[in-house]
């Protein structure tokens, strides 16, 4: 554990299934920057060894995509919500991970109890392939500069 805790911003999705891959890119471009207020971790899938990167964090932020509302649309706003811990299922031990359920783990194993949100990008297109629909491309931006901005804001 070190001393001296940063956020940690964790960006998720497959980039070989169109949009759900904006978390992991948004991740990768915030890494670009080589910040040094705030740590990245991008990852394909939330897995329990996620859980000690969180307890050594300050504050955690969950990046990933959700499937877009009908009724919304063209609404193409990232959303952010707080995150508690959750009670954990079964399968939250194997490949079925959650942002609360990584939260449970983190305060079970390691007392650690840090805030954390998800933000949440609206996205459409799910096959396969490596494009982005254009209403994740247009969130992906307005989220990038949220995810950039609470990474080095001292909340």
């Amino acid at each position: 554990m070190t001393s001296a805790l940063q956020p940690l911003v964790i960006g998720i999705g497959n980039l070989q299934r169109g949009d759900d891959g904006v978390g992991y890119r948004i991740a990768e471009a915030l890494l670009s920057e080589r910040p040094d207020s705030y740590r990245v971790f991008p990852t394909h899938q939330l897995m329990p060894e996620t859980a000690e990167l969180i307890a050594v964090s300050s504050r955690v932020l969950f990046i990933d995509s959700t499937i877009a509302n009908p009724c919304c649309l063209p609404c193409s706003s990232p959303c952010l919500e707080t995150l508690q811990p959750r009670p954990l299922a079964t399968s939250s031990w194997s490949h079925h991970c959650t942002p609360p359920g990584l939260l449970t783990m983190a305060e079970a194993l390691y007392a650690a109890r840090p805030p954390a949100w998800q933000l949440l990008i609206p996205s459409v297109h799910y096959n396969h392939g490596v494009e982005l629909s254009p209403l994740t491309a247009t969130a992906a931006v307005m989220a990038y500069s949220l995810a950039q901005a609470w990474g080095c804001s001292h909340a």
